[in-house]
C-alpha cells in the first residue's frame, strides 16, 4: 500500500467509490478529497514527481487562525489525554505550550531532538500513539494506517485522514482538525523547548 493514493494524483477522480460500504464511508472519502485539494500537482518545476504529498502552494492563513488551529488541535489533545489517563502526554500538555508564531523557511528538526525535549516526543510520539489499537477493528482501516502514514510519512496526517473510526472511542468528534487546517496552508510545526511551540507560515508571495 505504500505510494497507493500517489498513483490517483492531482485530483483523486480514480478513488471514487473506495470506501463504498464502510461505516463512515463519505468521511473517508471527504477527507482524502481534502488532501488532494491541498497538494494539487505532483509534478516538479524542474522535473519529476514528488514521492510524497507536499503543499507547494499553500492558502495564505494570518498568525491569529493559525494559532487558533494549533490550539484547538493540542486542546483536544488534553481532553484525550485525559479521558484516556494517559499522564506523559497530560504533564507536557498541562498547561498548553506557548504558540509563537513566525514566517519563513522553518529551521531542521534534528532527529535526536526527539531524545532531548519532551514536548517534541510527546507531540511526535504520544500524540499519535493515542489512536493505537482504539476504535474500528474495521480490517480496511487496519491496511489504510500504513497506506496513509506513507502518504506524508506523517502520523498526525494518518489519524486526521483515518478520525472517523477513532472519534466514538476517544470522545471526540474531529480532535484533528486543527492540525489539518496548518498542514494544507503549509504552515511548519517546530519545537525546540519544552514549553513552546513555533508555527513557521510560509511567504506566500515568495511562492510557498
Amino acid at each position: 500500500m505504500i505510494g497507493f493514493f500517489q498513483r490517483f494524483r492531482p485530483d483523486g477522480a480514480g478513488l471514487a467509490g473506495l470506501y463504498d460500504g464502510l461505516p463512515n464511508g463519505k468521511q473517508y472519502g471527504d477527507r482524502l478529497q481534502k488532501l488532494f485539494v491541498a497538494t494539487g500537482d505532483d509534478r516538479k518545476v524542474g522535473g519529476g514527481r514528488d514521492a510524497y504529498f507536499i503543499v507547494r502552494k499553500s492558502l495564505s492563513i494570518s498568525p491569529g487562525d493559525a494559532a487558533l488551529h494549533a490550539t484547538k488541535w493540542l486542546e483536544a489533545m488534553h481532553r484525550i489525554a485525559v479521558r484516556v489517563d494517559d499522564d506523559r502526554l497530560i504533564r507536557w500538555l498541562s498547561p498548553l505550550p506557548q504558540i509563537r508564531v513566525l514566517e519563513g523557511t522553518p529551521p531542521k528538526q534534528p532527529k535526536a531532538d526527539l531524545a532531548v525535549f519532551g514536548l517534541l516526543r510527546a507531540l511526535k510520539v504520544d500524540v499519535p500513539a493515542l489512536t493505537d489499537g482504539r476504535g474500528s477493528d474495521c480490517e480496511v482501516v487496519r491496511l489504510l494506517r500504513d497506506a496513509y502514514y506513507y502518504i506524508a510519512c506523517d502520523a498526525t496526517l494518518r489519524d486526521y485522514l483515518l478520525w472517523p473510526a477513532y472519534a466514538d472511542a476517544l470522545g471526540e468528534e474531529d480532535a484533528m482538525e486543527g492540525y489539518f487546517e496548518l498542514w494544507r496552508h503549509g504552515v511548519k510545526i517546530r519545537v525546540f523547548h519544552d514549553d513552546k511551540i513555533d508555527l513557521y507560515l510560509p511567504r506566500i508571495d515568495a511562492g510557498s
